[in-house]
């Protein structure tokens, strides 16, 4: 800990000129700068941190200097350095310490695997303590960050890992929920929606997320703007993984609830198609059926409301779905339900 100035100023000078180091130097480098990391000093740490974040982005000739194998040989001493900061309580949440683990195991990749799960337990501990009091809004991003790359690595390989993240991330994930965090419940539905797309085909919705889908319904969650786009995601998630299962239990008419919801207000117009798309895409065409007319007389009349540029193109492009998977005789009947020659209408007027 001698000297923490001098040290915070020669790593800066590191980090300043990492694109003019070979890779041999930086390689050289980078025992000593993990070795930082375990400095008692705040600065030299931090410095330390940043630093390798920076050289693990450094390019030579459009291409990272650092790939997955060269950091394999100091990966588990970078996260032991990394998470002995993370897990101190004398210690605030650092950002730049987050930032390098997010970054490490986006370099990582597949050498990850042999870390995983140590470092999913320290990142769902890290939650738990910030959860509690979240303070620092960049450190918990890169922390939700660090979870959906680890996530990405993992299960992208092996749909069978699913369960054991499933397993690790519920329980803390249910305490954002039940807490009601507001900053943290969008990173939460999108680390679950990437999860649940990642579960293996054939294995349905399993118990976990069975039971949480009643609370997605809530209309309050969907009335915060920032939940919308990641609450979207991972109810496309949930069709995508179990369409029969929500029509069994009766849930399609509270789905369709929130796309009416979604689609009443310019904001989240393009959430609702994207909720819509799904909905036409996975849901059996027999319960479907008697919810087309109403459906439609929706789309219609916000149609007739006022013709946004975009939202002539949103509904069009599903007019356009819709024909290519139920056939355009199906559109065109559907349309003289309402009006006669209404498809042919549209397809001069709006198309």
């Amino acid at each position: 800990g001698a000297r923490p100035m001098v040290k915070a100023t020669a790593i800066k000078f590191v980090q300043t000129f990492r694109n003019q180091f070979s890779k041999d130097n930086l390689t050289a480098l980078m025992p000593l700068l993990v070795h930082c990391l375990s400095s008692p000093s705040v600065v030299v740490h931090t410095y330390a941190a940043a630093a390798v974040e920076k050289i693990l982005t450094a390019k030579d000739g459009g291409r990272p200097k650092f790939a997955g194998a060269d950091v394999q040989p100091f990966l588990e001493p970078l996260f032991s350095g990394l998470f002995g900061i993370v897990d101190r309580a004398d210690l605030n949440e650092n950002e730049y310490v987050m930032k390098c683990v997010m970054r490490t195991l986006n370099v990582a990749k597949d050498d990850v695997v042999q870390v995983t799960h140590i470092v999913l337990e320290k990142l769902t501990a890290a939650l738990g303590r910030v959860a509690k009091n979240p303070r620092n809004p960049q450190y918990n991003h890169y922390l939700f960050e660090s979870i959906a790359v680890l996530v990405k690595a993992v299960c992208s390989k092996d749909a069978a890992q699913t369960s054991n993240f499933e397993g690790m991330l519920f329980p803390p994930f249910q305490t954002v929920l039940q807490m009601d965090v507001a900053e943290f419940t969008p990173y939460v539905f999108q680390v679950l929606a990437q999860l649940l797309e990642y579960r293996p085909t054939g294995a349905g919705l399993g118990a976990a997320y069975t039971a949480l889908f009643p609370p997605m319904l809530t209309p309050t969650l969907w009335e915060r703007r920032g939940n919308v786009p990641a609450l979207t995601r991972l109810m496309q998630a949930y069709l995508g993984k179990g369409a029969g299962e929500i029509v069994a239990q009766g849930r399609l008419m509270a789905i369709l609830g929130i796309f009416q919801k979604l689609i009443s207000t310019r904001a989240t117009e393009q959430s609702a198609f994207d909720l819509l798309g799904s909905i036409v895409k996975t849901v059996p065409a027999e319960a479907l059926a008697p919810c087309l007319k109403d459906l439609f007389q929706i789309l219609l009349m916000k149609l007739q409301q006022g013709k946004t540029p975009r939202y002539v193109r949103l509904v069009t492009d599903f007019f356009a779905l819709y024909i290519g998977k139920f056939g355009s005789q199906a559109y065109l009947d559907q349309m003289d339900t309402m009006q006669n020659g209404l498809g042919f209408m549209i397809l001069s007027q709006v198309w």
